[in-house]
């Protein structure tokens, strides 16, 4: 692929803070499948154009794939499963 231009570089970049789902929103957002995956296309899309690693795009639009048929649903926060350690 040419290297692609700073105008896309930027929209990419855009797209990417878009859809991403901040901190704040986890807890809004981390069951809707058509976020989530939308989060996961444009992750796929940033590593294939500005990371050039066709490897990690795969993953991400898998995963992607998987929210949308509805083979995976959120995990709850790590803090919340833990046991006490003693």
């Amino acid at each position: 692929m040419n290297s692609p231009s700073n105008d896309i570089h930027a929209l990419i970049s855009t797209l990417n803070k878009e859809l991403m789902i901040s901190h704040k929103n986890w807890h809004k957002y981390k069951g809707d499948k058509k976020r989530r995956a939308a989060e996961l296309i444009s992750s796929a899309l940033s590593q294939l154009i500005i990371g050039e690693n066709e490897k990690e795009a795969i993953i991400y639009l898998e995963e992607s794939l998987k929210w949308i048929k509805g083979e995976t649903k959120d995990k709850p926060c790590p803090h919340r499963n833990s046991s006490p350690q003693g």
